[in-house]
């Protein structure tokens, strides 16, 4: 009883100090940021593509005092309608994102307009002097890559910054803390799923608005799944293996929606990495059976990730010479298959009744990530919300974004070689160009 005692003592210790902390340490100056800013200091921004994903944004904007909405922008009047009630003010609204870009008293422009628009508007963004907000993917084409990246060089003052929401999220932080401090060993394989039963379409009240409320179905407006979902886990990868691939084979088809669409309802694609590591990922729109949510897999041990949790496995024939069993709780043979299997929750915190051994091994688990520094209990905030004051700390403190340029550029370029590779069924290969 006294060592279980002393257990949750160490643990406790350990949540006060570290964890709650960690949450905020992870993004600097954000606390400050998000609740001290007045209206005088707060970054004065214009807000183009105020559809559902937009709407998202706008939602979370209004909790930020950190940036005020001066105006939006959406070519549709119903969006644009929707987007003046979910900023909740009174914004100056437009048609032509230009006329936006035009005011002065703008200092940051977010866009979230479909796919093909993003690399001209980041370019008109930056040109007009605006510090620039980009949704994911932030291009549509290859060539679009090196044009941006001139015109980014040619305005080093200000802050662009790539919609991939998970480089904000203290789930993903802490994962990746786990693998850079080798808690899962040597990474070889990241496997990444969305499947859903879903059309993915959205309802048209007048059939000549078809191609603009539906763009993701039409390519000559999108990268399909590969860019709308495909994106996100990319860049974990790439995140997790600390580079971009070198090469991607692919596989997919149109096989269950017969609706007009253009874009595969299934893809499949298997990215290679130059240091022997490998992403699959998969997406379907027949089935929703399977979580959503990404594993990171290595010789020691296993990540298995949601959105909203994380399970840590330990394989058990992994070991750690150093140390007393109690703090490693894998330590030579006192690992039980029954404690491997079962894993260790991440997120969220759960506080598990010592019931025997097992449980017993999972708090000794807990603890040795505690004292990796990397054992984190909850998701803090959501990582739009943290994405977003993100911007605006780089902006108002003169600090790199969370998701720059050239991360926002690994990501695209793999949609767009995947897709490649999808659509002719041969292995695309590719070389890094440098900045």
């Amino acid at each position: 009883m006294k060592d279980e005692i002393n257990d949750d003592l160490t643990r406790r210790n350990f949540l006060k100090t570290a964890a709650s902390a960690a949450a905020f340490a992870a993004l600097p100056g954000l606390a400050a940021t998000a609740e001290n800013a007045g209206p005088n200091d707060a970054v004065r921004y214009g807000f183009v593509g105020t559809g559902t994903q937009g709407c998202t944004l706008l939602r979370f904007l209004t909790t930020i005092p950190a940036g005020r909405c001066l105006a939006t922008c959406d070519i549709y009047p119903p969006n644009l309608k929707k987007g003046v009630e979910a900023i909740g003010s009174r914004p100056d609204t437009y048609e032509d994102y230009r006329q936006l870009l035009d005011r002065k008293d703008i200092d940051a422009v977010l866009i979230a307009t479909p796919l093909y628009l993003h690399a001209r508007m980041v370019i008109d963004g930056l040109e007009a002097g605006k510090h620039v907000f980009i949704e994911k993917s932030m291009f549509f084409k290859e060539e679009e890559a090196e044009q941006i990246r001139k015109v980014a060089a040619a305005h080093p003052k200000q802050v662009l910054q790539v919609g991939l929401h998970r480089r904000s999220s203290v789930l993903y932080q802490v994962a990746m803390e786990m693998v850079g401090k080798g808690a899962l060993g040597r990474v070889l394989l990241v496997q990444s799923r969305v499947t859903t039963h879903s059309s993915w379409r959205r309802p048209v009240a007048d059939a000549k608005y078809e191609r603009l409320i539906n763009w993701r179905m039409y390519r000559e407006y999108s990268g399909g799944l590969m860019a709308e979902m495909g994106s996100h886990f990319i860049d974990i990868a790439n995140w997790a293996f600390e580079g971009e691939p070198v090469s991607v084979i692919g596989t997919g088809g149109l096989d269950y929606w017969k609706d007009g669409r253009e874009v595969h309802d299934t893809v499949q694609s298997i990215c290679d990495y130059s240091g022997g590591g490998r992403h699959y990922f998969h997406c379907m729109l027949f089935n929703g059976h399977h979580s959503n949510g990404v594993m990171i897999m290595g010789d020691q041990g296993t990540l298995d990730i949601t959105d909203d949790r994380g399970i840590y496995f330990r394989e058990p024939v992994a070991k750690i010479s150093s140390g007393p069993a109690k703090e490693n709780w894998w330590a030579g043979a006192t690992v039980s298959k029954a404690a491997a299997q079962k894993g260790v929750v991440i997120f969220p915190e759960k506080e598990a009744k010592d019931s025997g051994f097992v449980d017993r091994e999972r708090r000794y688990a807990r603890q040795w990530l505690a004292s990796m520094g990397v054992y984190q209990p909850e998701e803090p905030y959501d990582p739009y919300w943290g994405e977003l004051v993100n911007f605006f700390v780089s902006i108002r403190e003169n600090k790199a974004p969370v998701v720059p340029l050239e991360i926002g550029t690994a990501d695209a370029m793999a949609v767009i070689k995947a897709n490649r590779a999808i659509d002719t069924g041969l292995k695309t290969s590719w070389t890094k160009k440098s900045a």
